[in-house]
């Protein structure tokens, strides 16, 4: 076998080659995908931390007393904070078991998705590795005990003679210690931001984002008063007493309010952020190829199982009395440099005719030149006239002459081998996408369905029009998106399960004065309109922050990468709307909740 097969290709196993079939599904989709998971599980624990510590310091200030009387009867602060973080490792551990059962449902909705929209890979089954229980379980205690450390330590502080007095459960108002760190922090992450963007400095603007996230958190107390008396103005006009309480008391507390906020924020924060980003993405790619083709007509194989079409259609569709100039284009994969690399197949001196690449050094005028990127041509010190070792599949190696330069990579990627080259080291030549000039005052209509006539013998690629194609460059993205967006949205929902469960404790501290409100004559409905506005109001303030932060950190990051800054106005827009939506129904329990407190009850409560 050795003997037969010419220099540099190898004769693999069954076993060899479905090993390497893996290792590139490994090194490929599955690799992307993790990377997105772990973001998203970050994403996610970041909210929830939020979220539980805002639950703790909400029951540490309603226990201050109770806090007080264990100093006063002779426990230490150590006691009371072990005594908190027992409780939040019992917290944690049950909701660590519940997470486990609910992600590897989640993995099995997954999948469902993966196999309905052909995402990747279809997979036969789920595995639960080890591996995953033992991180899921230490990782989520771990983020329990973190986020209930702060008001554990909290309670410890509390003097013992707070136990004979009535106590301030909460600070009213911020330190202006918060003010000047928070500020101080903000105008270095926007700095960081602004000049990573400008500099296309992806590392610092990344570095930016992370600052950025910090000062919000540091200002969110400091920006919870005026935020929320702004934010509630128009409730208070609208909805009388009930829309004017409901103002009052998202302001009373501004770390409270914060805290709740906050977690919506940061989810918020990253669905724009992604949406504001891949909106660029997408810009940038449809700017590329829209001005690398300026012609009516693409023949475009896609995904048909052939891989392509002969080059003979070319030929035969450059005989159309409607056509111009035509060009075909394939792909394959060869070793450049010694590294394997996908390739671009053409004639340079046709395809300069309907395509501009943007040439920066050299010309495309001979049909044998062999062209590479700017990009490729810096990493690798390359100028016209250098010559770069090449290995084809067929296991020839040569040394190719560098002849141009260029700059638009978008439809041709790094490498564009001649096609003279090519064909001598394969047995099948095939064109991906054939790009298709018309004469002038020929009609588009006409030329699209002789093409199409043209092409059924060759497996029928499709016939676009410029349009169509640009648009069909954009949508393979669409279903990963969507799987995307689906995690995410869960980092909101358990956001908004952070406002309700923040609202719940309020109504319960608040049970004596919902008691008096209702003996004054405050009827059912206004309580329940009064914790929802409330409800809000919170939801407001961190839609409206995580909006703001996302539009910023997605110009920052995109414009680092060299991307247009191109925000889809509808989708932000239909972004801000889902928040106040879902603020209201995060609202629905505690409401009803605090609408149904027995009034005498209520007001005799302690």
């Amino acid at each position: 076998m050795r003997a037969v097969l010419p220099a540099g290709v190898q004769a693999l196993s069954k076993k060899a080659q479905v090993e390497e079939g893996m290792s590139l599904v490994e090194n490929g989709f599955l690799r992307v995908f993790r990377t997105v998971l772990a973001a998203f599980g970050g994403v996610a624990l970041l909210v929830a931390a939020f979220s539980i510590h805002n639950t703790f310091a909400i029951t540490m200030a309603q226990r201050t007393r109770e806090s007080a009387l264990l100093r006063a009867l002779g426990a230490g602060r150590r006691q009371v904070v072990t005594i908190v973080g027992f409780e939040a490792l019992v917290v944690g551990g049950a909701a660590t078991l519940a997470g486990l059962a609910g992600g590897i449902g989640f993995a099995a909705l997954l999948r469902e998705l993966f196999a309905r929209f052909r995402i990747g890979i279809e997979m036969e089954g789920l595995t639960v590795a080890a591996t995953s229980v033992m991180i899921a379980v230490p990782v989520g205690l771990l983020v329990t005990l973190v986020a209930a450390l702060g008001p554990a330590l909290k309670a410890s502080r509390v003097p013992p003679l707070a136990a004979l007095r009535e106590v301030a459960a909460e600070s009213s108002r911020p330190t202006e210690t918060r003010l000047i760190v928070g500020a101080v922090f903000a105008a270095v992450a926007a700095g960081t931001v602004v000049f990573g963007a400008v500099t296309e400095q992806m590392a610092m603007a990344g570095a930016g984002a992370v600052v950025t996230v910090v000062s919000m958190v540091v200002l969110g107390p400091v920006a919870a008063r005026p935020v929320a008396a702004l934010v509630g103005g128009p409730a208070a006009r609208l909805r009388g007493v009930p829309g004017t309480l409901a103002r009052d008391n998202a302001s009373r507390s501004p770390a409270r309010t914060a805290g709740a906020a906050t977690a919506l924020m940061i989810g918020v924060g990253v669905v724009t952020l992604m949406t504001v980003f891949l909106g660029s993405l997408r810009a940038s790619l449809e700017d590329g190829v829209a001005g690398s083709f300026k012609g009516p007509i693409v023949v475009d194989a896609g995904t048909n199982e052939t891989g392509g079409f002969a080059t003979s259609l070319v030929q035969e569709a450059a005989k159309l009395p409607q056509v111009s100039d035509v060009a075909g284009m394939g792909t394959g994969s060869m070793r450049v440099n010694g590294k394997p690399s996908t390739v671009s197949v053409a004639d340079p001196s046709s395809l300069r005719r309907v395509l501009d690449l943007d040439v920066a050094q050299g010309g495309l005028n001979d049909a044998g030149t062999f062209a590479v990127s700017k990009k490729a041509a810096d990493d690798n010190g390359w100028r016209v006239g250098n010559a770069v070792g090449v290995t084809f599949a067929d296991g020839a190696s040569q040394k190719l002459t560098v002849g141009a330069v260029y700059g638009n990579t978008d439809l041709t990627g790094d490498y564009l081998v001649p096609r003279s080259v090519w064909n001598a080291h394969t047995r099948q030549p095939l064109d991906t996408r054939a790009f298709v000039e018309l004469r002038p005052g020929a009609s588009v209509a006409s030329a699209r369905q002789a093409l199409a006539a043209l092409a059924k013998p060759y497996g029928a690629p499709e016939v676009e029009s410029r349009d169509e194609f640009v648009a069909a460059q954009t949508e393979d993205m669409a279903s990963f998106i969507g799987v995307v967006y689906g995690m995410l949205i869960l980092a909101i929902v358990i956001a908004l399960l952070g406002i309700a469960n923040t609202l719940s404790l309020a109504v319960h501290e608040r049970t004596r004065e919902l008691g008096l409100l209702r003996a004054v004559g405050a009827t059912r409905p206004q309580i329940r309109s009064m914790v929802r506005w409330e409800s809000v109001i919170v939801a407001l303030f961190g839609t409206g922050g995580g909006v703001g932060l996302g539009v910023f950190l997605g110009w920052g990051l995109g414009t680092a990468l060299g991307n247009p800054f191109a925000p889809p106005p509808v989708q932000i827009a239909v972004i801000a709307v889902v928040g106040a939506v879902a603020g209201a129904l995060a609202s629905i329990r505690p409401a009803r909740r605090a609408a149904r407190l027995p009034v005498l009850a209520a007001v005799s409560a302690a």
